[in-house]
């Protein structure tokens, strides 16, 4: 198991960083939860998880935790931080 801590950064809402969350975990076979405030989703709970997500109420200049498990889970993890990155939803 790896995991990661990110401070968002989105200021124009969390809707997309939530969509590409989902739709990047989803290409794995590793399990992947966001963890925020003590709560945890799973991202592959599709199409629940981008609700969950929603749900959550993450709010720029906070932290989130993205942890994942399973045989390709460093691959994920880096995929996930390269779009979030690139996207501009958060810096390490």
């Amino acid at each position: 198991m790896i995991e990661k801590q990110y401070t968002m950064i989105a200021s124009t809402g969390f809707a997309r960083a939530a969509a590409l969350l989902v739709r990047a975990a989803c290409q794995f076979s590793s399990s992947i939860y966001l963890e925020y405030q003590g709560q945890a989703v799973d991202l592959k709970n599709t199409p629940k998880s981008l609700i969950d997500v929603m749900s959550l109420g993450i709010k720029p200049n906070t932290h989130i935790r993205i942890r994942a498990n399973g045989v390709d889970e460093k691959q994920a993890l880096q995929v996930i931080e390269d779009h979030l990155q690139k996207n501009k939803f958060t810096k390490k």
